[in-house]
């Protein structure tokens, strides 16, 4: 019996190894992304000024100009990549190809050196090989556990291309190599570094998971279980960002439930508290995607809606709003469902050069109109950023 249920739990871990991150892991994601897309270019800069330096120091002109030409294609993707991510940071392909390019760079480098006739640098190397563990550690900064396996996988299987290209060159422990430089050939250090990169992806892995479960900690509301005012914050900057290169539309809208206190005046604390709690749920499940809700503080909550312009998302959020009207609210204590209350939503389009913090004033000042002007209703603020 024992061996049947591990045969069910395997596929089990098999499929969460393999699932796409959630919303929040890829958020995360997004994040690292563009610092690891900024700590490449630092580092491919730094490494195109050392063909340069290695002529000085007397070095072959063909090792320079093979050396200065892989590091120039390098600048250029590594250009690529960053603006790419700083446009488009959620797209989870590109942490694949910015994965693969990471890892496969490290392999060129090391295949060059056996084009030379060095397969002892390429298997010995000091250096060169501790950026595969590098670039596998990185992988954990992305959030995604799929990268994590499809990077260490991929060092694996070209370092196992490596050794075997090393190893036709024949005996390299023969004393025709001497002085051995580099060291000598050993299978058992080859093996020792496969070994090396399988534990630095299970490391990442492990990584990956205690991330998700200290953002989940962290980016949570206790109270109504939706993202929290810090999360808010972080994923607002970065849709700014992104909006501010690729000029989209992007739309925010500031959510009161109306006459709360005089909710928890009648029903009760524990009874308002369930109340946020079903309308935070509510809000959750019935907003279209791409949009995404979080509270705000209090009874305000705060829907991200990007790729909207303000008409289009004031329309949808009014069609939301409508559909509260109808609710009923089982509360603790209080026999039969009462009516939910009602909800006031302020809407504000993103403009050119604004701010976060000013999008959500404005969305802020929509909102207060909206409720001046009686409660239950959705207003759009104009485009002009100074105006609410």
């Amino acid at each position: 019996m024992q061996t049947g249920g591990t045969r069910q739990q395997r596929p089990g871990a098999i499929r969460r190894l393999l699932e796409p991150p959630d919303e929040l892991m890829l958020e995360a994601g997004a994040i690292g992304e563009v610092l690891v897309a900024r700590i490449r270019l630092v580092v491919v800069s730094l490494i195109v000024l050392m063909p340069p330096i290695a002529w000085l120091s007397g070095a072959r002109i063909e090792e320079v100009f093979t050396g200065g030409v892989m590091a120039s294609v390098a600048l250029v993707f590594a250009v690529f990549l960053l603006r790419k991510v700083l446009r488009d940071g959620a797209a989870v392909r590109w942490r694949f190809v910015s994965a693969a390019f990471d890892i496969t760079s490290i392999s060129l480098v090391l295949a060059l050196f056996l084009a030379q006739g060095l397969p002892h640098v390429a298997i010995n190397s000091r250096v060169v090989y501790e950026l595969y563990l590098l670039s596998i550690a990185a992988t954990a900064l992305r959030g995604d556990r799929r990268v994590c396996l499809f990077a260490g996988g991929l060092a694996l299987v070209q370092y196992i291309a490596i050794i075997a290209g090393a190893a036709s060159f024949g005996d390299l422990n023969d004393a025709a190599w001497a002085p051995f430089r580099y060291g000598f050939h050993s299978w058992g250090d080859q093996v020792s570094r496969l070994i090396l990169i399988a534990a630095m992806t299970l490391l990442a892995l492990a990584c990956v998971h205690q991330t998700r479960k200290l953002l989940q900690l962290s980016s949570q509301d206790r109270l109504t279980g939706i993202r929290n005012r810090a999360w808010l914050d972080s994923r607002l900057a970065r849709e700014v960002g992104e909006t501010a290169l690729t000029r989209r539309s992007l739309a925010l809208a500031m959510i009161d439930v109306d006459d709360f206190k005089e909710f928890n005046d009648r029903y009760g604390h524990l009874a308002g508290d369930a109340a946020l709690r079903a309308i935070a749920q509510r809000l959750a499940e019935r907003l279209e995607r791409p949009g995404v809700v979080a509270r705000y503080g209090g009874e305000e909550f705060t829907v991200i809606l990007p790729d909207l312009d303000p008409t289009e998302a004031g329309r949808r959020l009014d069609a939301l709003r409508a559909s509260f009207e109808l609710d009923r609210i089982g509360l603790p204590g209080h026999g039969p469902s009462v009516a939910s209350p009602t909800l006031s939503i302020g809407v504000a389009g993103w403009v050119i050069g604004e701010s976060a913090e000013t999008l959500i004033d404005r969305a802020d000042r929509a909102l207060i109109r909206a409720k001046r002007a009686g409660r239950n209703r959705v207003i759009v603020a104009d485009r002009d950023a100074g105006a609410g």
